[in-house]
């Protein structure tokens, strides 16, 4: 009618106005949302290694996040936990809100206290829970080589699918899972959602005079689950481990690296003996310079010295890690300046998105 379109057409005159005015972060955010959606408005809780994340988070959208302060103490004469989860006093603002837990599973000990309050939650009346996990440690320990052997991923996802039911599934937010079959370990109470933090060593390599030409993969694994977010742009060259005598060596199975600033892709990084040995194999064929980028730095305390200047394992001109596992990017960010080699990405834009 004449009507209707009157009234569509004084919507486009302001929905083009708007985005004239509008900052150009806030255009980008226009054009990538749909037309009446509306974020969800979440009440944050977090484990207390993530207090500082869940803050960041309220200063970038005070309007969609509130959290309260959870108190994570123990009974002096038995060493229980004694958790006082904030929100629910002096006036309940927990019951039928959406709510965001921060998870931390850096140890045994951290993994059951969050339980308890997870299984709190569900019982309290929300309206949905998201977890917020986006580096698994057990996710390495997903099969067994020995009978009576204990696949922790599976265990642990299951306990997780266990949570009492909120109306639907709790949902589980994983960032480059290691070996991907491991979201089907949950299941019933808990349903994974999978994200990924590929876009942020992007916008790395979109930086003005980014120095970088191709992508490396250690294995053939890492090549298949991340070639193809890369390949379009950059030159591929895939390394992998090779029997010669009696040793397993890395070599280059496919590819050119001569000449070449090579980024080595892969999901995690523990000791990174493999990684190593992968930028010795690309610099002995070649390639001027190699730099990394793992989604997770799992080290063991100290090993993360080991890639500094003076190091044995100082061969990267960059490594590029997110802050998923925050016990361990507090040990790299203490690193002197002058050593480290590491360079620290933020996760916080992609939570906001990926929510």
């Amino acid at each position: 009618t004449a009507r209707g379109r009157r009234i569509a057409q004084e919507r486009e005159v302001r929905a083009r106005t708007s985005m004239e005015n509008a900052t150009p972060s806030k255009v980008a955010h226009q054009l990538s949302t749909p037309q009446g959606f509306r974020p969800t408005k979440y009440v944050v809780l977090s484990y207390k290694t993530l207090d500082a994340f869940a803050q960041r988070l309220v200063e970038a959208d005070p309007e969609r996040f509130t959290t309260y302060p959870t108190k994570w103490g123990r009974f002096e004469d038995s060493g229980m936990d004694h958790i006082i989860v904030g929100g629910f006093s002096p006036v309940n603002r927990v019951m039928r809100s959406h709510v965001l837990f921060l998870a931390d599973f850096n140890s045994n000990d951290a993994i059951l206290s969050q339980l308890h309050v997870l299984v709190m939650l569900c019982e309290s009346f929300i309206a949905t829970l998201t977890i917020h996990l986006p580096y698994l440690p057990t996710a390495t320990m997903e099969r067994i080589t020995v009978e009576g052997e204990v696949a922790t991923a599976n265990t642990v996802c299951r306990i997780l699918s266990g949570l009492p039911h909120t109306g639907g599934p709790s949902r589980v937010m994983f960032y480059d899972l290691h070996t991907l079959q491991n979201r089907f370990y949950l299941h019933t109470g808990a349903i994974a959602t999978m994200h990924t933090t590929v876009p942020l060593i992007k916008e790395v390599l979109a930086r003005a005079g980014s120095p970088i030409d191709a992508i490396a993969f250690p294995d053939e694994g890492a090549q298949k689950r991340f070639g193809d977010l890369f390949s379009d742009e950059y030159d591929i060259v895939t390394c992998g481990k090779k029997r010669v005598g009696d040793e397993r060596k890395v070599v280059i199975q496919d590819g050119d690296c001569a000449g070449k600033h090579l980024l080595i892709v892969d999901d995690m990084v523990k000791t990174g003996g493999t990684l190593v040995e992968c930028a010795k194999a690309l610099l002995s064929h070649g390639a001027i310079a190699v730099s990394a980028f793992c989604a997770h730095a799992a080290f063991p305390p100290g090993v993360e010295n080991r890639f500094c200047q003076g190091g044995d394992r100082h061969v990267f001109q960059t490594f590029y890690v997110s802050n998923s596992n925050t016990i361990v990017i507090e040990r790299i960010l203490q690193l002197p300046a002058s050593e480290t080699a590491f360079e620290v990405l933020d996760i916080l834009p992609l939570v906001l998105a990926d929510l």
